[in-house]
């Protein structure tokens, strides 16, 4: 059997339910996709106390709300499994943050969890993610109206000069303080890139690290994806970037 690819849709629209989980008081303990050997489809697991304490009815009546709550998601509730802490599969889970810690999301090829045999197993960062704050700058009257962002803090009395064929001269003063909070995935820190020297944003993508621009940070964060989120973001400015 070939296997079934979990698309970015998937990964992104779970990490948009465990927010969601948060959100309304569901403690998440460990959360994964599974992909079984014997199914075509892939299973999002979800180990949680509210299992063990409040009952299944209950764990799954608060999992329906939240899921109700997002949308256009790819899944349903069909694709979601609550398990207590004590579940077979929520132990070997649970081993496996021990076993990688700091290393989320996690590829796990060709394991057996919980006594099932599983191609492979993606497994969402258990810690709490990582703030990051991006500074903006415009220069006020620019025509072009341009966004710049950078992790680290613009000089306040940047200045662009140009001159007009006529002669005319003008000067577009810098505007700071146009920052965001962006929420980045577990493990994320700012490392220089040597080659261009700027700061970027470390972080890991699968079983590989990544180093994300500013900019690109932010374009992930305005869509959600690989659990980038914007936490705080400056009122009636449009967090588009210059190219």
């Amino acid at each position: 059997m070939d296997t079934v690819t979990l698309v970015d849709e998937q990964i992104d629209d779970g990490y948009r339910l465990l927010d969601q989980l948060a959100e309304e008081g569901f403690i998440v303990r460990v959360a994964c996709w599974v992909k079984p050997v014997d199914e075509d489809r892939w299973t999002l697991y979800i180990a949680s106390p509210a299992v063990d304490e409040k009952g299944p009815l209950d764990a799954y009546g608060k999992l329906g709300h939240a899921t109700r709550s997002l949308t256009n998601t790819c899944f349903t509730g069909s694709d979601i499994k609550l398990v207590g802490e004590k579940h077979r599969v929520a132990r070997d889970l649970l081993d496996i943050v021990k076993r990688f810690p700091g290393r989320a999301p996690t590829w796990l090829p060709n394991s057996s969890l919980g006594g099932i045999a599983v191609e492979a197993v993606y497994r969402y960062p258990s810690g709490k993610k990582v703030e990051v704050t991006i500074y903006g700058l415009v220069y006020r009257g620019d025509p072009s109206g341009g966004l710049h962002l950078s992790f680290k803090p613009h000089k306040p009395h940047q200045k662009i000069i140009e001159t007009e064929p006529s002669g005319v001269c003008n000067e577009y003063p810098a505007e700071t303080g146009i920052d965001w909070v962006v929420a980045a995935p577990e493990g994320a820190k700012l490392e220089p890139d040597n080659e261009l020297g700027i700061m970027k944003l470390g972080w890991d993508c699968g079983s590989k690290r990544r180093q994300s621009s500013a900019n690109e940070v932010m374009a992930l964060a305005d869509f959600g994806r690989y659990g980038f989120r914007i936490l705080h973001k400056p009122a009636g400015i449009d967090s588009t970037p210059e190219k």
